[in-house]
Order: structure tokens, then sequence, then C-alpha cells
């Protein structure tokens, strides 16, 4: 009886595309069945391999062809899949290898949310998911984004994107990664959407940075960049939030310089 529900629940959920769920929803589809036999089921499918477990009540099918020692299914898809109904958005170094701007992987799935999650940094098999809260005036500029030909994510766009990586550079590999990223689109943003986003996020230090990588990599000046320059206020703030608290003091955008600007240049135009 027991294996024959190990593969009715196979064939009910994959049916329906829902490759992850929760107890609730295997209760929900056999509602006539005992609650602790349901639970014995899926204890065996998880020693058999059929199943791995993302998160407490959270399961995942393992495909016939992997092995569920070593599965694990798109990252992006587990941060889905954590946050359910909640409202998120795939954010921060994360966005930007969505995007295409990180080479680099890391093992680390940066997921922005309005409401607090505690813990805020969970390891499942290995990988971290770290979540982040904005409050509602940061929660805005993303979208549904395709990450393979048949599943979507909730992402930042490319604008938003940008916005959040001079804000926390430490959550986007250091201005050396963004440097790069805001170079590789400077052609592809929307310069508008740049300045009302910025204007949204209420962080003169983000547009700061900013306004300093499009100086210093020599990107088109335009009327838009002049408008955020004027609301920089007069404070210093520190460039880059991976270095030490230290550094010459660039007057034009009010930033403590604390890194090799260098390296940022060299590793865009070599």
């Amino acid at each position: 009886m027991r294996i024959n529900y190990d593969w009715k629940i196979i064939k009910k959920f994959s049916g329906k595309d829902q490759d992850c769920f929760t107890f609730q929803d295997v209760v929900a589809e056999y509602p006539e069945t005992d609650k602790f036999f349901l639970s014995k089921v899926l204890s065996a499918m998880l020693e058999k391999g059929m199943l791995i477990k993302l998160n407490r009540n959270l399961y995942h099918i393992v495909p016939s062809s992997e092995d569920a020692k070593t599965y694990f299914p798109d990252w992006h898809l587990v941060a889905k899949y954590l946050m359910k109904v909640r409202e998120y958005y795939i954010g921060y170094y994360s966005a930007m290898q969505i995007h295409g701007l990180i080479t680099q992987p890391n093992l680390k799935e940066f997921i922005v949310t309005k409401r607090q999650v505690i813990p805020s940094k969970r390891k499942i098999r290995g990988v971290e998911f770290q979540f982040v809260t904005h409050n509602e005036s940061r929660f805005f500029g993303f979208k549904n984004f395709w990450i393979n030909q048949h599943e979507k994510v909730m992402v930042s766009d490319l604008e938003k994107t940008i916005v959040d990586a001079v804000s926390k550079p430490h959550l986007c590999g250091g201005m050396i990664e963004i440097g790069k990223a805001i170079y590789e689109t400077r052609g592809k943003v929307r310069l508008e959407t740049m300045v009302s986003y910025f204007n949204k996020n209420e962080s003169q230090v983000a547009i700061k940075r900013y306004l300093f990588i499009c100086d210093l990599v020599n990107i088109d000046w335009t009327i838009h960049h002049e408008r955020l320059l004027q609301k920089i206020g007069s404070t210093f703030s520190l460039f880059d939030t991976t270095g030490p608290d230290q550094g010459k003091k660039n007057s034009k955008f009010r930033l403590k310089i604390n890194i090799d600007t260098d390296t940022i240049k060299d590793s865009i135009f070599t």
C-alpha cells in the first residue's frame, strides 16, 4: 500500500509540474488518508531517494536520472520554493549572476523580502540562503524573469540590481565586481529609471558610488548623472564596504576611496 502511495504522490505532483511541495499539499490531495500514515510515506520516500528535503515540511522530487545524495535543484527555484506565498525577489550578487554580470559562481543565494526572516541565513545541502530585509519604500523594481525554458522567478530588474549593489557592495562581491557590472550595462540601463530608483532608494552613498564609477570608467555623463550629483550631500562616505575604513578623500563625489581603483579599470579594460 505504501509503495502505491509513493508513486501516487510522485505522479500527482509531477503531473501538475509541481516538483516541490509541502506536507500540507500532500494532505490536501489525500484528505481521507491518515496524516500520520502520509508522514510515514514521505519519510520512506526520503530514505529511498525519491525525495529530498529542502526545509521543514518542504520536499522536492528527485529526477529518476539523479542521485539523491548529490542532487540539488536550481538555487533560484529553491529560493522561490522557500518563499512560497511571501513577497520576495532574488537580488544582489544572485541577481547580477542571473543578468549575466558575474562569471564566478557563489555558494550563496540572496533573497530580498519585506518581512524579516529568522534566521536570516539558512544552509541547505552546502548552499547558503541569505534573507535581506527591505522596508516598503525600498521593496520595488523586480519582475518575473525566465531562468530556463520553463521556469520564472522574481528577480530585481537591471536598474534595481545596480542600485541595490551600490547600496550594499559587500553583498555583491565589492566595488570591483560592481564597477564591471556598471560598465557592462552602460548602454542597457534606462537612465530615467535609474534616477527614479535612486530617489526611491533614499541612499546618498549609493548615488556617490554609482557616479564615481561612471566617472572613473568614462561612461557618458548626462543630465541624469548631473541631477543625481546634486543629491549626494556634504558628508564623506566609504567607497567600498568590503575594504578598510581609510583612504584618500574625493571631494567631488564625497567618498573615502579605500581600494585601489586601478584594479576596477584593469578588470574592465585588460
